[in-house]
């Protein structure tokens, strides 16, 4: 049977771009819905098939709608109205995969210019051949507008042809309708529009549509219903006779960035502002529309697109896939919204943000497009309302930020359940949201690597040294301290690593809680000697002086885990003690059992599993903390211990493997972060994308196998290419300055492309890279 996804169907100038679904296989809808999704930061929209089919789930998400159904639930990302379903009939036959026969089936996504094509030759019931075409793509040059066409042709005979389109207001989030129901209205007899609010929240959202015929239709009648508003056209196609359909959609909702600051009904404004857009984006026409967005497309790639030559074009493909889809996370230009566990492509974890976005997607922003990491960043900083409810709800001072996030004024959104235990058939209570609290130092450590790398001072002044002071005031509080053994401790959380609840001294919490109390005396230090006034007045606001005494002394004593004498830190107090167990039926690569199937949470506490990189996430942020040959007796240990059931650990262990010169092991792992969207799992990616993991993959690219690092000084870049690879390329900036980095076996090559000059050191040696000059320093011979 044809393999069902093809990755190699580009050639020329489309090789290692294009996606190609190659036959049709209604089991599946979730994995192509989602890793064709399209959108543009501001929108996002799953890539369910015209025709409608059970299993599937529709999807179009505007970044920061978000709603709560009932006080007792948490708010979520609300599905907006639908634009994509189109019904088709061919002399009364519906158009469905289904029914009839299907001679020919193909669905690409081409990551170049953001345009799925869907080709199908079928064949009705009666014998009537057809032949389709459905093209669609959001825009990334107007983040309003959604374009498809649909070009239809009757093969052997003449056929009467029945089409039906426009907005459907039904749609919901797995049955959750988060819409009071549309107010509609057509226009000219062309121009369809729904206005829908939000129940709770009071969003409103503006849905316009149009129909553009490239031959006159025998009738075209607009029917309002419920929850529905549509065109339904019906004509004759001769035999050999065609039609193309254009189908231009526009989205405004009241949080816009565009109307921020306004107060009282806006959907007069919604209303011109979507007919206008409407008629805007209808006089251009899908193919303008398109070339508008492809040359916008166009420029991004040049901007941040990697490079890689060697012997596995898939390698080419992954990464430019995870590209693609950090370009449809985030707009960059409203620092009211974060970037969901799912981006924009499912209902996934509700559209929350956790600590995904700051250290695994952050950094391809800081280090390509800072003023998208500036902004994201900034979604932190106006976060800080919710951290210091959370920190003030349970008992501490300072700012505790939530596990989940959502908008900006509604604090944790953890889900207080999900699901039922496996043993015990209750409800299963998400303690994450209660206990794991290393998001708070996470924050701290992305404000950290945004300033080495951004030198944004500015930023620093209006929100980081503030974020800084106050999640400091937090962990002195948080930390307690045992008597006997003179010392803080800090007991009951959760680490990275999910499978272990109600832990004490989890490395990572105390390592990086300690890190983010020595940025901030470090911060109100600078902060004295260079502006008194404000030191000031952030103390006024932060409460810093009156903690800092402690978080001195809990910097001094807090509990860090060191290594034992085998050189094994312990992950937790007690992990080492913990049951042994036979890991190997989950980790066979040909047919993985689950072990979430096998055991409930109570089990898994009690035996030496990871989940996840948590220690080895410790090695990988803070690589100074221990010698190199203890970095890799831990990383070798918890390898054999984790299970990577978590999207976020493959990209970290292969980024830390690297740099312990386990070439194999990085490589495979950075292959296997690849497959988490696009291997063979065909259920895997039915809820989203895993945001993290494609940030992860832009990780292993560039900080692992590129060896970049963001020091104190200077720029350092220490690569180790895998054996696959032969040449390998990317853009940085650096304080403002655009750099392209080019690495093969022979040199590193680095071109400055702005206006001032960057210290670097390549493989220990310093270099100045000089405004429109390039520094070259050739790499030591590798032994044959």
């Amino acid at each position: 049977m044809t393999q069902m996804l093809d990755y190699d169907a580009g050639t020329g100038d489309l090789e290692n771009w294009l996606i190609r679904e190659n036959r049709f296989d209604d089991r599946y809808l979730g994995k192509c819905e989602t890793i064709f999704a399209q959108g543009n930061g501001y929108l996002g929209v799953r890539n369910a098939l015209e025709e409608a089919y059970a299993g599937e789930t529709r999807g179009m998400f505007a970044a920061g709608t978000f709603d709560r159904i009932d006080e007792s639930e948490v708010t979520e990302l609300p599905n907006l109205p639908d634009v994509t379903a189109v019904t088709l009939r061919v002399n009364g036959y519906r158009f469905h995969l289904g029914c009839g026969t299907l001679h020919r089936y193909g669905r690409t996504l081409n990551l170049k210019n953001g345009e799925t094509v869907r080709q199908v030759e079928w064949t009705a019931p009666d014998g009537s051949r057809m032949r389709f075409e459905f093209r669609r793509f959001v825009s990334l040059a107007d983040r309003h507008v959604i374009a498809a066409q649909i070009g239809v042709t009757a093969v052997s005979r003449e056929v009467r042809l029945e089409l039906e389109s426009g907005i459907d207001g039904g749609v919901g989030n797995h049955g959750a309708q988060h819409f009071h129901a549309g107010r509609c209205r057509v226009y000219d007899g062309r121009d369809l529009q729904m206005l829908s609010t939000t129940f709770q929240s009071g969003v409103t959202v503006a849905v316009h549509a149009a129909h553009l015929l490239s031959r006159q239709a025998e009738s075209a009648l607009p029917v309002m219903g419920r929850r529905t508003l549509v065109q339904r056209y019906a004509l004759t196609l001769e035999k050999g006779g065609a039609l193309r359909l254009e189908k231009i959609s526009c989205v405004h909702t009241s949080r816009d960035p565009a109307y921020a600051g306004r107060s009282g009904p806006l959907d007069e404004t919604l209303k011109k502002d979507g007919r206008e857009a409407l008629d805007r984006a209808c006089g251009l026409g899908y193919g303008r529309l398109l070339e508008r967005s492809a040359a916008e497309w166009a420029r991004r790639w040049r901007m941040g697109g990697v490079t890689v030559v060697g012997r596995n074009p898939y390698d080419q493909l992954g990464i430019r896939f995870a590209l693609y889809h950090l370009t449809l996370m985030t707009a960059g230009d409203d620092s009211r919204v974060g970037i969901g566990a799912k981006g924009l492509t499912g209902e996934g974890y509700k559209g929350h943000s956790f600590w995904d976005t700051d250290l695994f997607i952050l950094p391809y922003f800081t280090l390509t497009y800072p003023r998208t990491a500036r902004t994201l960043l900034e979604y932190r900083y106006r976060n800080l309302y919710g951290a210091r409810l959370k920190a003030k709800q349970n008992g501490y001072r300072g700012a505790m930020f939530p596990w989940e996030s959502a908008w900006i004024d509604d604090g944790e959104v953890t889900p207080p359940y999900l699901g039922a235990d496996i043993v015990t058939g209750e409800s299963e209570k998400i303690l994450t949201g209660l206990i794991e609290q290393h998001v708070t130092a996470d924050v701290a450590c992305a404000v950290r690597q945004y300033e080495l790398a951004s030198g944004d001072a500015d930023f620093m002044d209006r929100c980081g040294d503030e974020i800084l002071l106050e999640t400091a005031v937090f962990w002195a509080g948080r930390a307690e301290y045992d008597a006997p053994k003179d010392r803080y401790e800090i007991n009951d959380v959760i680490g990275p690593d999910e499978y272990k609840v109600h832990v004490d001294n989890n490395a990572y919490t105390n390592y990086m809680a300690r890190f983010n109390m020595e940025l901030a005396l470090r911060a109100a230090q600078n902060l004295r000697r260079k502006d008194p006034e404000r030191f000031r007045r952030l103390d006024a606001k932060t409460g810093f002086s009156a903690s800092e005494p402690k978080i001195r002394e809990v910097c001094e004593k807090l509990y860090l885990p060191a290594p034992g004498g085998d050189g094994i830190v312990p992950q937790t107090d007690g992990y080492l003690s913990l049951e042994p167990l036979d890991l190997s039926p989950y980790k066979d690569p040909k047919a993985p059992a689950k072990i979430g199937t096998a055991m409930n949470a109570g089990r898994l506490n009690r035996y030496m599993v990871s989940k996840q990189a948590d220690l080895v996430m410790l090695l990988f942020l803070r690589p100074d903390l221990f010698g190199s040959e203890t970095a890799r007796k831990n990383f070798l240990f918890y390898e054999a211990h984790t299970l990577h059931d978590s999207s976020l650990s493959k990209c970290i262990h292969s980024i830390v493997a690297c740099r312990l010169g386990l070439e194999d092991a990085a490589y495979r792992l950075f292959e296997e972060s690849l497959d988490i969207d696009l291997g063979p799992g065909m259920k895997s990616s039915d809820d989203g994308v895993h945001a993290a993991a494609l940030g992860g993959i832009w990780q292993c690219a560039v900080i692992g196998f590129g060896g970049v690092e963001a020091a104190e000084s200077s720029l350092k870049i220490n690569p180790r290419l895998p054996q696959a690879w032969e040449e390998l390329r990317f853009p940085l900036v650096w304080h403002g300055v655009r750099l392209s980095v080019r690495v093969t076996r022979a040199a590193v090559e680095v071109e400055n492309g702005g206006r001032a000059a960057v210290p670097l050191e390549v493989r220990g040696e310093k270099a100045l890279a000089q405004p429109g000059g390039t520094v070259r320093v050739d790499l030591p011979r590798e032994r044959g």
